[in-house]
């Protein structure tokens, strides 16, 4: 009697959650892979003159400026009214910060075919909106 008991409640549960995970319909829901920063456990050195091709200032696609520094062997990020953040080299093209909140790819300028440099910058969304969510993140394009 007990097995039929619980069947009967596993059934019921079963249905409603089910219920719950279909989208309205006429709608799709797509639910993006977490986006996550992290150091990297071995951390690249940048020469000056790897960093001199790449440092600078960048328009981002939503109107502010990115500038890109080194002062002696720290490499430095200042996004918008954003401060001044040190960068970590996960590569000689790919940066994050030491909170991990920010994480910037630039193009190979030795591969361009142009003379601009393409770069994309991911961010935690709170950096830039104060409505934002804890662990959502943003991505602009960056262009110098």
């Amino acid at each position: 009697m007990k097995t039929i008991a619980f069947a009967a409640v596993v059934v019921a549960l079963s249905g409603a959650a089910i219920a719950q995970d279909l989208p309205p319909p006429g709608q799709v829901r797509i639910t993006p892979p977490a986006e996550r920063i992290v150091l990297p456990p071995l951390r690249h050195n940048v020469w000056q003159e790897e960093f001199d091709g790449i440092k600078g200032s960048y328009t981002l696609s939503n109107g502010q400026s990115m500038q890109l520094s080194m002062w002696g062997n720290r490499m430095y990020a200042s996004v918008g009214s954003i401060g001044r953040v040190q960068l970590v080299a996960v590569t000689p093209y790919v940066f994050v910060t030491r909170d991990e909140q920010m994480r910037i790819a630039i193009e190979d300028p030795t591969t361009s075919s142009s003379n601009r440099i393409n770069a994309t910058l991911t961010m935690a969304a709170n950096m830039l909106s104060s409505t934002a969510l804890p662990g959502e993140f943003v991505t602009l394009m960056a262009q110098r």
